[in-house]
């Protein structure tokens, strides 16, 4: 029998990155018969996140076959030292605990299939370490756009090679635009992501992570050519922005995606239900509101929302979950009942217009018919899911990268209005967005005819072609594969 060549894909914990990761691998089976993919599951306590361990469990259980399989890293022991910062130092903890236990599994595999490479998610690049002891090829699965990952490499080639203190740029004058090569337009400080230019975040965590995706054989790209041309031709030697001394330290890229979760996340009776609600809605009729998985916000904010969806009049669905209770660490939750946190009598008021629900099937509520806008965090996979079914958005970010994102699909992409570019949970002096400003955003996103609506249509068409045979993405990705597969006969 002829053997296969192995890969191990290593995801994030965070059920976001995990779903991401096993896409990937179900994109590796459809193109190739000759790989065999491991998985190694990293688990968050339930105490930190009740939904991601659940959601892997049910997804290992239902697409565990021959060639891929699914292996459950020891559990954490997790020290208060841990919580006591933000979600992401967490996992970096916890990422880096797993060093030991990878390198025991890789001892204990008997001699078989011919390993091709590690593949890690762009928040596990620590592990890239243990590939290179064992002589493994390591490629980085990086979730979030080409323009963020050129800003990350352009810091770190700022602060290694140029001696520069990138956190300086936070303290730019707010009307000063700044210049980035991967960003086709000038950037201005207050997008900037707090995990860049905040000195602790960037020196503690991301300038290894860029340090990493330097050492990698390849850099996995959920994006597509025609999304993101600007920042693709940076590493394709036709911006002229970048110097050569930059440009030359670059891994080769795969922009593959997009990557769509296509993973169920509940029970059949909730997707049903609404379903059947939104099958009652006219076509394009009803906004959805949703901040993802690790999306929440304070009591105060979440008020002035609701005003805003009654003044409106507009038809919505509002993804609504519940702040962290105990620690800095913890991912939001569900609330036990809505009228707790809403104005009083507003689930009465808007109850035929209106659903308040907690975790929604998000893929699947963007592809019905009756979903004419999309108010998002703007966190990389919603926009792409939201680019597949040509649904606009209103731009509202929270953390992470989430604001350069905002910023760069209303400016550069054109598939987005703006409620706000710049929030920020972590900011402790955040304004408040309005229920004046939030009407107006949601009134400008659900007109029947304007620009941003045409260009996301016309970004549906181009997202779709490109993973079609001789599209950009599916060329891209076997080019990945015929990289992988001579790894494995090296």
């Amino acid at each position: 029998m002829e053997k296969l060549a192995e890969l191990i894909l290593i995801p994030s914990p965070a059920m976001g990155h995990v779903a991401q990761m096993l896409e990937l691998a179900k994109l590796f089976f459809r193109r190739n018969h000759q790989l065999s993919i491991t998985v190694l599951i990293m688990k968050l306590p339930n105490y930190i996140d009740a939904v991601s361990g659940p959601f892997v469990d049910s997804v290992a259980a239902s697409a565990s076959s021959d060639r891929l399989r699914f292996f459950e890293l020891p559990a954490a022991d997790p020290t208060p030292e841990w919580s006591c910062k933000t979600r992401g130092h967490f996992v970096y903890r916890l990422v880096q605990s797993q060093k030991p236990h990878i390198r025991e599994f890789l001892i204990s595999q008997r001699p078989g299939n011919k390993l091709a490479g590690f593949v890690v998610d762009m928040l596990c690049t620590p592990l890239m370490d243990v590939a290179e002891e064992f002589g493994i090829p390591s490629y980085v699965f990086f979730t979030s756009p080409a323009a963020f990952l050129g800003l990350m490499l352009h810091f770190q080639f700022l602060e290694d090679e140029c001696h520069q203190d990138v956190s300086s740029f936070k303290n730019s004058d707010s009307t000063t635009l700044l210049s980035f090569p991967s960003y086709a337009y000038h950037v201005p400080p207050s997008v900037l992501p707090m995990a860049l230019v905040d000195r602790d975040s960037w020196l503690g965590r991301f300038l290894h992570f860029a340090r990493g995706y330097k050492k990698a054989k390849g850099i996995i790209i959920n994006t597509f050519a025609e999304l993101e041309i600007h920042a693709l031709d940076v590493y394709n030697n036709q911006n002229n922005n970048i110097s050569r001394s930059e440009r030359d330290s670059l891994p080769p890229i795969y922009p593959i995606g997009p990557i769509l979760n296509q993973s169920k996340s509940q029970s059949v009776s909730e997707e049903a239900e609404i379903t059947n609600w939104l099958d009652d809605q006219p076509p394009h009729s009803v906004v959805l509101i949703c901040f993802g998985s690790q999306g929440s916000l304070p009591a105060d904010q979440v008020k002035e929302i609701a005003i805003a969806l009654e003044k409106s009049c507009c038809r919505f669905l509002w993804s609504l979950r519940r702040p962290p209770q105990s620690n800095n660490a913890q991912f939001p939750g569900e609330y036990t009942s809505y009228s707790e946190i809403l104005p009083e009598g507003f689930l009465d008021r808007t109850g035929k217009k209106g659903k308040v629900l907690g975790w929604v099937p998000q893929l699947k509520v963007l592809s019905h018919e009756a979903i004419g806008g999309f108010v998002s965090h703007c966190g990389w996979n919603s926009i792409l899911e939201s680019i597949w079914c040509g649904v606009p958005i209103a731009t509202w970010p929270l953390h992470s990268e989430q604001q350069v994102n905002a910023f760069q699909v209303v400016k550069e992409v054109g598939v987005a209005v703006e409620i706000t570019l710049d929030y920020c949970e972590r900011n402790k002096d955040q304004p408040m967005v309005t229920a004046e400003a939030i009407e107006k955003g949601i009134r400008k996103l659900m007109e029947t005819n304007f620009a941003v609506r045409e260009k996301a249509e016309e970004m549906k068409e181009k997202s779709r072609a490109s993973i079609m045979g001789g599209g950009s993405s599916y060329l891209s990705l076997g080019k990945l594969i015929r990289a992988l597969l001579k790894n494995a006969a090296l």
